[in-house]
């Protein structure tokens, strides 16, 4: 991953440049490795654009992944007892979610385009993104951020 990505990331779409911002783009990414283990990353290019395609689905679930590893790498402890990140604070939180806010389409699409046009998004809105997010934070299975158990992820997220 190129580090400059976080540098834009903040500068040119406003994310904060807290860690947990920066964490949370790397356990995304790491989500997109669990769905390949999965066997469901290829459904991204089934059905590759709308707010409510394979692609965002793809997309919101990595977040989902990213708000799991948050939560478990902050709670669980090594053999030492001590966790894997430092417990999360509410900062911390609201940086993840900015950096969450900062790739959504509509932002980057407003941005560059000065418009929004959802008909061709790939990588789901700001708000859905921080919403999946927190899902994940909050999820008790890998079944809790199955994007495609819901009719639009846009506005839905799975309930237990």
């Amino acid at each position: 991953m190129d580090a400059s990505f976080f540098d834009i990331l903040a500068k040119q779409f406003g994310s904060s440049q807290g860690a947990l911002a920066q964490e949370y783009v790397v356990a995304h990414e790491y989500g997109h490795h669990i769905e390949n283990i999965l066997g469901v990353l290829g459904r991204a290019q089934q059905d590759p654009q709308g707010s409510a395609s394979g692609s965002v689905r793809i997309e919101l679930m990595a977040d989902c992944f990213a708000g799991m590893w948050a939560q478990h790498a902050s709670t669980t402890k090594d053999a030492n007892g001590t966790t894997f990140i430092k417990p999360l604070t509410e900062k911390d939180v609201r940086d993840a979610l900015s950096a969450a806010s900062s790739v959504g389409d509509d932002r980057i699409q407003a941005k560059t385009q000065g418009q929004v046009t959802p008909e061709t998004w790939t990588h789901g809105s700001s708000e859905a993104r921080q919403r999946w997010f927190i899902q994940g934070m909050k999820a008790q299975t890998i079944n809790d951020c199955n994007t495609f158990g819901v009719s639009d992820p846009e506005t839905q997220t799975v309930t237990g």
